[in-house]
């Protein structure tokens, strides 16, 4: 990371280091909508594009997901989505990046739109321009920012100008009151907004305002120009007129300019800061520059949050938002921790929790399964007696590697890559049906013999041998995350393969008939008997008792 300052003497300033509370992003959440073109169209001009794509974006949302994506700090959002495809899109995508949504079913509403942004970019340049059509976003309210604040005790607030100004700025001034840093991304500038209205001034409230070179010049009221003494100049006079701590000037290749307060002695010290010189991605042609001034915020305050210097963070934050204009999209860009090159990675104290979330939300453990009918019986095993388990079971499908060897190594090795995925508390499940006349097998190839076979097949693998006898077993492999401990669960049930009796719409459950189940297969069994005696049972049962006996997963 290149960094050039200079210093001269200006008013009083203040300290800024962040614990790991909560980053509370208060902001906006859009169904994004976006053509590339080659061209540009004229007033009244229709163009061909090249190509359509849709992604959940908002520069709140995309603040909140770039944070959150580097797992430095739990990341909470508070917006408004409309009861529609769009609205339930990035809900469950906010799920999905470990942003705890706070508001539960009031950030839903009836009859109002989601929020949707409609995207052209220049295929040759990456340029783009943006219209946004608000619906359930104006529909915040200062008291929504009022109940997140207390309910969450953030570290930092971060705004941005999508929703309407006086709910932004009582999100400034809630979060002032609550002793949280307070940062205000000014994009997009509303038409006939003013920092100087007396009734919200947003200044006094800003601890870091982060806007681009266009921004600066509209909110300091200067002409156009490309001269860096100007824009350090603007950026002294916003410090002047209220800002607590520090103005952070974006400048596209160029990286940034952090013009910061340095103490009480009337100190200002500006930082031109980049991205580092290796880093690989600068290597690459920019292929969209939509989304980057947000990744650039919200990994500015994960990067805060994990204890860097402004200009540190600053600096780090270029590279972020570098590596994601080589990539399409705005979230499909942003890189998670485990995806950054070495340059942008902190060491010792600095690396980053395992599963970003809410201070206020359980502990989040993610099952590696596409199997909804698993994660369901997982849950109910999971769960306490008469309530639900003290932390939040998600699924996850992950394409992982079909490995060969000793069951327990398998179990570990997989385990060991699904953490790296998620970046978070995992847990895999191998299941295996081992019929002994056959030394083991199908084992843990059991899927594969039953989709070729079926169930009358499994049985005809056993004409011939008087023992019918089998085992069912399941290893359950868990982590709290990446370069941790993985321990392991393991539940057998012995049992004989039998003809295929009860619903045959779950696996292999018709033709196994355990020695403890009353005669009944699987399949025949309420799920509550089966789960008591059952290998997945017993093996989730030593599981729940691990995770209760340290803290159910955190």
């Amino acid at each position: 990371m290149s960094t050039t300052t200079s210093t001269s003497t200006a008013g009083e300033g203040n300290s800024n280091a962040n614990d790991n509370k909560p980053i509370l992003v208060v902001g906006s959440a859009n169904q994004d909508l976006t053509s590339t073109t080659d061209v540009f169209p004229a007033l009244g001009e229709t163009v061909m594009g090249k190509n359509f794509a849709t992604a959940c974006g908002g520069k709140g949302a995309n603040q909140a997901v770039a944070a959150a994506s580097l797992g430095m700090a739990p990341v909470a959002m508070l917006c408004r989505v409309g009861d529609d495809l769009f609205g339930r899109n990035l809900l469950d995508n906010f799920r999905e990046a470990g942003v705890e949504v706070f508001g539960g079913k009031a950030t839903v509403l009836q009859g109002i739109p989601s929020g949707v942004a409609s995207i052209l970019v220049d295929e040759a340049s990456g340029d783009n321009s943006i219209v946004v059509s608000p619906g359930a976003n104006s529909e915040l309210t200062k008291e929504d920012v009022r109940a997140a604040v207390a309910g969450i005790v953030p570290s930092q607030v971060l705004v941005q100008l999508e929703i309407p100004p006086p709910v932004a700025f009582e999100a400034l001034r809630a979060g002032k009151e609550a002793g949280a840093t307070t940062i205000l991304n000014t994009a997009p500038a509303p038409e006939g907004w003013s920092l100087e209205d007396p009734e919200m001034p947003f200044l006094e409230h800003t601890d870091l305002l982060v806007l681009n070179e266009s921004e600066l010049r509209k909110v300091a009221g200067a002409g156009d120009s490309d001269n860096d003494s100007d824009e350090e100049r603007l950026a002294k006079s916003l410090l002047a007129r209220g800002v607590g701590t520090a103005v952070i000037v974006t400048l596209g290749s160029r990286g940034a300019m952090v013009v910061e307060k340095t103490g009480g002695d009337g100190a200002i010290r500006t930082a031109s800061v980049d991205a580092p010189g290796d880093l690989p991605a600068r290597e690459l042609p920019v292929r969209s520059t939509v989304g980057a001034g947000d990744a650039f915020c919200g990994a500015l305050a994960a990067y805060r949050s994990a204890g860097l210097s402004l200009s540190e963070a600053a600096g780090y934050a270029c590279g972020v938002a570098s590596t994601t204009v080589r990539k399409d999209g705005a979230q499909p860009s942003y890189p998670r921790y485990d995806e950054l090159p070495e340059c942008l990675r902190l060491g010792g104290d600095h690396r980053p929790p395992k599963r970003p979330r809410a201070s206020s939300a359980r502990p989040v453990i993610t099952f590696v399964t596409g199997n909804k009918k698993k994660l369901e019986e997982a849950k109910q095993i999971l769960s306490t007696a008469g309530g639900s388990a003290p932390f939040e079971l998600t699924n996850q499908k992950i394409d992982l590697p079909e490995l060969q060897g000793d069951r327990f190594e398998i179990a570990r090795e997989k385990c060991r890559l699904a953490a790296k995925q998620v970046n978070g508390a995992v847990f895999t499940e191998d299941t295996s049906l081992s019929f002994n006349a056959l030394n083991g097998l199908p084992g843990p190839y059991i899927k594969w013999f039953l989709e070729d076979c079926g169930h009358e097949g499994l049985n005809k693998m056993l004409d011939g041998f008087d023992d019918r006898t089998a085992y069912a077993q399941t290893i359950v492999a868990y982590t709290t995350g990446p370069g941790e401990e993985i321990h392991i669960f393991d539940g057998r049930t012995n049992g004989k393969i039998v003809a295929a009796r009860g619903p045959t719409d779950f696996g292999w459950d018709p033709v196994f008939e355990p020695d403890e189940g009353e005669g009944k297969t699987y399949a025949e069994m309420t799920k509550e008997f089966k789960n008591s005696i059952s290998h997945r049972g017993r093996s989730f049962e030593k599981f729940r008792a691990f995770l209760a006996s340290t803290g159910s997963g955190d």
